[in-house]
C-alpha cells in the first residue's frame, strides 16, 4: 500500500496556489489597463466637443475615426427602415435604441440617426409604433460609434425584420446594413440626435467609456481573490506542518 508523501502534496498545493494567484493578479492588471483605456477614450471624446461643428452636406471625406466625437449638422430626409438596437439597459430597464436611416440632401449618402431610447414592451413580438418626421429636416447632434454590446452582426440574415419598416438587431454592422439596400452609401458613424430636436425619444446621452469604475471594481475583485488564495494556502500549509510535527 502506497503512502502519501505530504511534502509533495504541500509543494503541489503551493505551486497551484501561486499559479492561481498570478493568474488573478494578471486579470486584475488587465482590468486596470481597460479602465485606463476607457479614461483616455472619454478624455478624447470630451476634447473633440470643443472642435468646430461639421456640416455633413459639405464634407467630401467621411472618415468615421476622424469624425467621431465631433458636433455635426446635416440636412436631409428620414427614410425607412427604423432599426431597433436590442439589449440596451437604462436604469435597470431593458429597451432599444431607435436608429433611423437619414439620406443627406444632394449626396448619395445615408446616415444612421440615433433618436433615443425606448423601453421594451412585455410582449417582444409586438412591434412598436413609430412615425418619422416628414419633409426636409435640419438635424444637429454629436457623431459617435454605436454601442459594442449585444450580438454583433456577421451578415444581413441576422437582422430581424419585424415589418417592412421596422427591423431589430443586436448590433450595428455598417457593412451588413449596407448589403440590405438601406439606401445610399452608409457612413460608418452615427449621429446622436440633440435633446431639443423633434421626433426623438429618451436622449440622455452618456459619453462613451463612462464605465471606468466598473473595470476598477473588477480589478479590485481579482486582486482580492489573489490575496485570498495566498492566505488560505498559507493557513493550510501551516496547519499541515503543525500536524506533522505532533
Amino acid at each position: 500500500m502506497q503512502t502519501i508523501d505530504l511534502r509533495k502534496v504541500s509543494l503541489g498545493l503551493l505551486v497551484f496556489a501561486l499559479f492561481l494567484s498570478a493568474l488573478f493578479t494578471r486579470l486584475g492588471i488587465w482590468q486596470l489597463d481597460r479602465a485606463e483605456q476607457k479614461r483616455e477614450t472619454l478624455a478624447e471624446f470630451e476634447k473633440r466637443a470643443d472642435a468646430s461643428e461639421l456640416d455633413l452636406n459639405r464634407m467630401f471625406a467621411m472618415d468615421g475615426g476622424s469624425m467621431w466625437g465631433r458636433h455635426a449638422s446635416v440636412t436631409g430626409h428620414y427614410v425607412r427602415p427604423i432599426i431597433l438596437l436590442d439589449n440596451q439597459i437604462r436604469e435597470g430597464h431593458a429597451g432599444y435604441f431607435v436608429y433611423t436611416a437619414f439620406t443627406i440632401s444632394g449626396r448619395e449618402l445615408t446616415l444612421l440617426v440615433n433618436r433615443g431610447w425606448i423601453p421594451v414592451e412585455g410582449d417582444r413580438s409586438r412591434i412598436p409604433e413609430f412615425t418619422n418626421p416628414t419633409g426636409e429636416q435640419r438635424l444637429k447632434g454629436r457623431l459617435s460609434h454605436p454601442p459594442q454590446q449585444g450580438l454583433r452582426l456577421t451578415d444581413s440574415n441576422l437582422i430581424e425584420r419585424l415589418s417592412d419598416s421596422v427591423w431589430r438587431t443586436g448590433g450595428i454592422d455598417f457593412n451588413a446594413l449596407s448589403a440590405t439596400g438601406i439606401g445610399g452609401e452608409l457612413i460608418p458613424i452615427t449621429l446622436l440626435l440633440e435633446a431639443s430636436a423633434a421626433g426623438g425619444f429618451d436622449r440622455v446621452w452618456k459619453p462613451p467609456s463612462s464605465d471606468e469604475a466598473r473595470h476598477l471594481g473588477y480589478a479590485f475583485q481579482w486582486f482580492a481573490l489573489a490575496v485570498t488564495v495566498v492566505v488560505v494556502s498559507v493557513i493550510i500549509l501551516l496547519r499541515r506542518a503543525k500536524e506533522e510535527s505532533l
